[in-house]
């Protein structure tokens, strides 16, 4: 049965206690986002995951200049890149090899936690951001161009 979690800006989804924790694990941030975390209520795991999520998420806002109202995504957290391409089969009918990707209709990221890490789950948010600020999706190339530039500026 999967958990549930929410924060401000992200409904997290996991099936067990492990696969959270594991994910926490590979979510390393630097010095100045690492700051923010540290500001926040964390007594448990979950506490501390939902803390760095919305922290990426406000500093990718800031990459992007783009503040959209009423943000809000969800995360969903599966095992291995196989599942992550499993799911993008029964959604799109496409084979894939993706480690993870942004769902716009859905508004979900689907993410594997073997392979994650800031700049993945970042470019990801990157996505959910400019879906959720533009009226008029952007073309694609455009939305990836945006998602790449908060992948490579998250750190800074």
């Amino acid at each position: 049965m999967a958990k549930e979690a929410k924060s401000r800006y992200a409904t997290l989804r996991y099936n067990s206690q492990e696969l959270l924790t594991d994910f926490n694990e590979e979510i390393q941030l630097g010095r100045n986002l690492s700051a923010f975390v540290r500001k926040a209520n964390v007594v448990t795991v979950e506490d501390e995951v939902l803390a760095k999520i919305d922290t990426i998420i406000e500093k990718a806002e800031t990459i992007l200049e783009m503040f959209p109202d009423q943000l809000h995504m969800k995360i969903v957290l599966l095992k291995e890149a196989s599942d992550v391409a499993r799911v993008f089969k029964e959604k799109y009918g496409k084979n894939v090899n993706y480690v993870a990707f942004y769902s716009l209709s859905e508004a979900t990221i689907y993410i594997s936690v073997d392979d994650v890490n800031l700049a993945i789950l970042a470019h990801e948010i990157g996505h959910a951001i400019v879906n959720h600020y533009f009226k008029v999706r952007p073309p694609y190339n455009v939305h990836e161009l945006m998602a790449q530039f908060v992948e490579k500026r998250i750190d800074d």
